[in-house]
């Protein structure tokens, strides 16, 4: 590799300070409310849910991103603050506030998001009282307590590292996500934080999170839902000592490839924690009509419980995987179809394949990483979606868990 990833108790991002405790909000006990602080006011860009449904953390970071610095962001797992009305906003407003005031600094520099219950109302007075500890513990080497403190259904926490040297800077780029469930393209339901001490251009900040979240957040899917509080924040604080750089620079000296391995990589890491999955699943679509209608093939694909099941069956059905891909709005002509597991063909010019390859298919479909490469024959469209298989562990775990 071009640049170094090392093991995530010796980085740290310059500049940026972490804590995560226990707040009382979850019932488990177990750490619930985290904070990031920036030791100077960041650049800051944020990518929000589609969904019409707005959490009230999500709308306030909205607001605030649109002003270009972030400095301090409180993070909560437990109680997602969604469909709360005006006394969600209001809640969200005192905690920034008060954090601000214990930070010494100004309050539209302060942030929030939340995950958890949907349609409960934050135990303000509990997180408030822990909000002086909060700030006291603030270090640079606790990332992993602020990892934990955002996790729901995760498994485990989920974090990134890149580390270059570009024009004589070292430039660090880490990230942090949650989750599990409620994975959707688009977005997914998840929180992510992407940190960096490079100095980029407000301007061009947007654009890079845009391009990243593309590539690498718009194509997972565990169960085709989206969140009330997807958010994906990315903070420069600039203290690199680089040239401020613009889109353009950051594309050429490899920041952006930087940026996109670790937004890939949380990805990745997002769809491997699927709740109750068993295997990770790469849809392939090639030589589609269009990049929107491999898009939309490969999503649909994805989506389908039938064809999810099957892969939890490790059974080599591949009559789910034409059914879902031909149900799109996009023609397509079996007649044309190329279909592969790995590297094995099952459908090649639309003839059947399957019966002497199956035994060679079925030993890949008991691994826990599985390629599937449906060549449609009809352009230059092509790309790719990570999805998970559904087991009885997906039902297990969501008929007990409130939204």
């Amino acid at each position: 590799m071009l640049w170094e990833v090392n093991k995530v108790r010796k980085n740290i991002i310059p500049g940026f300070q972490f804590n995560g405790l226990v707040a009382g909000i979850k019932k488990d006990g177990k750490k619930d409310m985290g904070l990031i602080y920036s030791e100077v006011p960041a650049v800051a860009a944020g990518v929000f849910t589609r969904n019409w449904i707005k959490a009230a953390p999500v709308i306030l970071t909205q607001k605030r991103v649109q002003r270009r610095y972030i400095q301090a962001v409180l993070v909560n797992s437990g109680c997602a603050n969604a469909c709360t009305g005006k006394k969600g906003i209001e809640d969200a407003l005192i905690l920034t506030k008060n954090l601000a005031r214990i930070l010494k600094i100004p309050s539209d520099l302060v942030t929030i998001a939340s995950t958890g219950i949907i349609g409960e109302f934050l135990p303000v007075k509990r997180m408030d009282d822990r909000l002086g500890d909060l700030c006291n513990g603030l270090n640079s080497k606790k990332i992993s307590d602020f990892a934990h403190a955002i996790m729901t259904t995760d498994t485990f926490p989920k974090i990134a590292f890149r580390k270059k040297v570009i024009a004589g800077k070292e430039i660090v780029i880490g990230g942090i996500a949650k989750g599990a469930g409620m994975i959707n393209p688009s977005l997914a339901t998840m929180l992510v934080f992407i940190l960096t001490n490079a100095a980029i251009l407000p301007q061009s900040l947007p654009s890079l999170l845009d391009e990243g979240v593309k590539k690498s957040f718009a194509r997972i899917t565990i169960d085709g839902d989206t969140s009330t509080n997807d958010t994906v924040l990315l903070l420069a604080n600039w203290q690199a000592g680089n040239n401020p750089w613009s889109q353009k620079t950051a594309k050429a000296n490899g920041f952006m490839l930087m940026l996109l391995e670790v937004m890939q990589e949380l990805a990745q890491k997002i769809v491997e924690d699927g709740e109750g999955a068993t295997k990770v699943i790469e849809i392939k679509i090639k030589k589609a009509r269009s990049e929107e209608a491999a898009e939309c093939i490969a999503r649909s694909i994805a989506h389908s419980p039938l064809v999810k099941t099957a892969f939890y069956g490790e059974e080599v059905n591949w009559g789910r995987i034409i059914a879902a891909a031909g149900k799109t709005n996009f023609p397509i002509s079996f007649e044309k179809i190329d279909l592969f597991i790995g590297q094995v063909p099952l459908i090649k010019n639309g003839i059947n394949l399957a019966p002497q390859n199956e035994k060679e298919a079925q030993k890949l479909l008991r691994e826990k990483k599985i390629i599937v490469t449906l060549v449609l024959n009809q352009g230059r469209g092509e790309t790719s979606v990570f999805t998970t298989d559904l087991s009885p562990g997906y039902v297990k775990i969501n008929a007990g868990y409130k939204s």
